[in-house]
């Protein structure tokens, strides 16, 4: 009895040791994705809010307003209150779920996580439709120079952002009946990612990859001569970056993860909502920066407004040759080849 006593006690003390070395190496590791996590999205958060923050600063206020700058200030701004919704996580992360220290704080990050959502929604929206009206102008050029108007393009616009908002009312309508009301005909935990899979990633999806690549190919198939490869770099990375950024975040609710294994699950929710938030730090890289006459714009007005601050010259160039000047280069003469990836 003794030896048997003693086996169980052996095997109790064994089982402990081992559940507990477990536990520790499980919140080690978690420690070390908190760090990693907390670095990537802060870094992500001060590009972001500085990339989109220029985009917005020179569409709205330094471009001509054109059809472009309509639709490259709606994305800034959805990426732009996307990172700006980001600082909360990063708290939150650090401190060990901060959001649940208090009601009032449990409400400010239900409206946070609502900002947030709304503003993914709509850069998604706003990725498609480019997508869309890049199409049309390249396939339909005519009937773009008559159609394709700049008020046009701002109904559609208004209309992206209440379709972002009534989705995000959708949603949340659905998980308040799921976690509150508890109607049980509404399988809400299944059915609530399928949905967002299909229409936030499947659809837009299908619809940027097959407006580029139609772009794609009539590019290489048009009988002017391409100087610049610049299309084609822009084609590959608008189609891999929302595939990549956006496949983790839409992908991994539908997969069966244990949820017992909390280091498993929690690396996979950080790495997704870090990957969907780095959208909208490399969306102005890819749809404003790459572009020739937004880049050109850019190393023009920063310049311009240094020199103006730190030399009072006489002979420094007046407002008037800048807009100018400005004008001239966001405005090229008529028999300057036309470039199908940014049209007038």
């Amino acid at each position: 009895m003794d030896r048997v006593g003693g086996n169980q006690t052996y095997v109790l003390t064994g089982s402990f040791l081992n559940h507990y070395n477990q536990s520790t190496n499980a919140d080690n590791k978690i420690n070390t994705l908190k760090i990693v996590a907390i670095t990537i999205s802060s870094i992500i958060f001060i590009l972001g809010i500085i990339g989109n923050g220029l985009v917005i600063w020179i569409a709205g206020f330094r471009m001509k307003k054109t059809i472009s700058a309509v639709w490259f200030l709606n994305l800034a701004i959805a990426d732009l209150l996307c990172c700006a919704s980001m600082p909360l996580y990063i708290a939150d992360w650090a401190s060990d779920d901060v959001c649940l220290s208090s009601p009032s704080f449990v409400t400010f990050c239900f409206f946070n996580s609502i900002l947030l959502y709304v503003n993914m929604s709509a850069s998604v929206l706003f990725l498609t439709a480019m997508s869309v009206d890049r199409w049309v102008s390249v396939m339909w050029p005519f009937w773009t120079k008559v159609h394709r108007t700049q008020k046009l393009v701002r109904i559609t616009a208004g209309i992206m952002w209440v379709l972002s908002i009534s989705w995000t009312g959708v949603m949340i309508y659905l998980i308040i009946i799921h976690d509150y009301i508890n109607i049980n005909r509404y399988d809400t935990e299944k059915t609530i990612p399928l949905i967002c899979f299909f229409i936030m990633f499947v659809f837009p999806f299908l619809v940027i990859f097959t407006s580029y690549v139609t772009v794609f190919l009539k590019l290489r198939n048009s009988s002017r001569p391409q100087r610049s490869r610049r299309p084609y770099r822009i084609i590959t990375a608008v189609i891999l970056c929302f595939f990549i950024c956006w496949a983790l975040f839409n992908i991994w609710p539908l997969t069966p993860i244990y949820k017992e294994d909390k280091v498993r699950l929690r690396t996979v929710d950080v790495i997704a909502n870090i990957l969907a938030c780095l959208n909208s730090c490399i969306n102005p890289i890819i749809y404003v920066f790459m572009g020739k006459d937004f880049k050109h714009r850019f190393l023009r007005s920063i310049p311009f407004r240094l020199k103006n601050a730190l030399d009072d010259q006489s002979d420094e160039p007046s407002k008037e040759q800048e807009d100018q000047s400005d004008d001239n280069l966001m405005n090229p003469p008529k028999n300057k080849r036309i470039n199908l990836m940014n049209p007038p």
